[in-house]
């Protein structure tokens, strides 16, 4: 309730009474450390890695759900059934084709797809040349596309 009736003693006999500071900036920055220190530029790094990763998060997560909506609701037929979805994470219905159910499915479909969509290779459109040796290795090999 009452504020202290008596002030500790340091080690060296003065009281424990912190330094009197004005507002002013320059009184802060008279220690000799200066402005740029460690907290000072580790705080507001951290603080942007922070927000850069949950930005990246939220996007990727947001982009995964849309997508997952749509495959599902084309696998119902135009609207989303709560009891066919049930079904399907039970066992009982056939799985969606490419369902992206975690963050790192859909985060590398995402990250495939534009490096498709970048070289423009699509999938059975181009396909690589190769000689009558590489073609006979890969059959020895069991690699038949």
């Amino acid at each position: 309730m009452g504020g202290r009736l008596s002030m500790p003693r340091g080690p060296d006999g003065m009281n424990e009474v912190s330094k009197p500071t004005s507002g002013s900036a320059s009184a802060r920055f008279t220690r000799g450390r200066g402005i740029i220190n460690g907290r000072t530029v580790m705080a507001p790094l951290a603080a942007l890695t922070m927000a850069g990763l949950l930005f990246v998060y939220a996007r990727t997560s947001i982009r995964a759900a849309k997508l997952n909506a749509q495959k599902h609701r084309e696998a119902d037929g135009g609207q989303i059934s709560w009891h066919k979805e049930s079904l399907r994470r039970h066992g009982q219905l056939e799985r969606v084709e490419n369902d992206r159910s975690t963050l790192k499915e859909a985060f590398m479909a995402d990250v495939s797809r534009k490096k498709k969509e970048k070289t423009g290779v699509e999938e059975g459109k181009i396909r690589a040349e190769r000689s009558a040796e590489e073609e006979r290795l890969r059959k020895m090999m069991g690699k038949d596309d």
